[in-house]
């Protein structure tokens, strides 16, 4: 055997030594990197903790919107119910302690767009949206003070959460990835999310949607239950996001 062959598997060698330490790190940096994403939590701790992140924010901000099967909106105003009405998006912000501005688009018979102001329990609307502000007697069950009180809204629904599971998923996650965790609610807590427009009599499915590197949350899917049993069309679907935690307000407050 030469010198040269020698040489050639000795190269070879090393090559393929640095070739499998090489792929060693990645798979235990891999399985590392996977470990961390996996929360360390329950799935009930999970949602408590992104609750309690929740009503501790100075503001934050909320894009509501519906899908499937339109899903009539609980609307009176002065003791008179509304006509029926379906909520096709909305943006809102929350500013502690009570006040919460909403651009929302509605259907009625035509499409509508208006805002509404609220600060404890007065409100503002203005409409067509941009138009001035005008003071208004209160929509019937309309508190923006729901959505964070104790013991009602979001920490009402989280708390009596059945069967509150971490979703597992198909391939494993990124670190980036929301942790995600899925339970039945009674359809009667869910209205305070929404500020008490809607009025579910039936249980809910609620997907809950949670930042790992704060523990906050990203968004929640509610599906109506309700709706599924017609095969013409997709179920009922509330899509809430939460974005710009403790951002300062981004709206003028009408004059008192």
């Amino acid at each position: 055997m030469t010198v040269h062959s020698l040489d050639t598997k000795l190269f070879i060698s090393r090559a393929l030594l640095a070739l499998a330490t090489t792929l060693l790190f990645l798979i235990l940096g891999g399985s590392e990197a996977r470990a961390q994403a996996e929360p360390t939590m329950t799935a009930q701790e999970l949602v408590d903790g992104a609750v309690d992140q929740l009503q501790a924010a100075y503001s934050f901000k909320l894009s509501i919107a519906q899908t499937g099967a339109p899903y009539p909106l609980a609307l009176s105003f002065d003791g008179v119910n509304l006509l029926p009405a379906t909520l096709t998006g909305a943006e809102a912000q929350y500013v502690s302690p009570n006040a919460l501005h909403i651009s929302a688009w509605l259907q009625f018979f035509l499409p509508l767009a208006l805002d509404i102001y609220s600060q404890d329990d007065r409100q503002w609307l203005s409409f067509p949206s941009g138009a001035p502000w005008i003071l208004l007697p209160a929509f019937e069950d309309f508190d923006t003070n729901r959505l964070l009180a104790a013991g009602d809204g979001i920490e009402y629904v989280m708390e009596n959460l059945q069967d509150a599971r971490l979703v597992e998923r198909d391939a494993p996650p990124d670190e980036d990835d929301d942790w995600q965790v899925r339970g039945r609610a009674a359809g009667a807590g869910v209205s305070g999310l929404l500020f008490g427009f809607i009025e579910p009599q039936d249980d809910v499915e609620i997907s809950a949607f949670i930042e790992p590197e704060d523990g906050r949350f990203a968004s929640l899917e509610i599906t109506m239950l309700e709706t599924l049993g017609d095969p013409q069309t997709e179920p009922s679907v509330w899509h809430i996001r939460f974005y710009d935690y403790d951002a300062p307000p981004d709206f003028e407050a009408p004059e008192a």
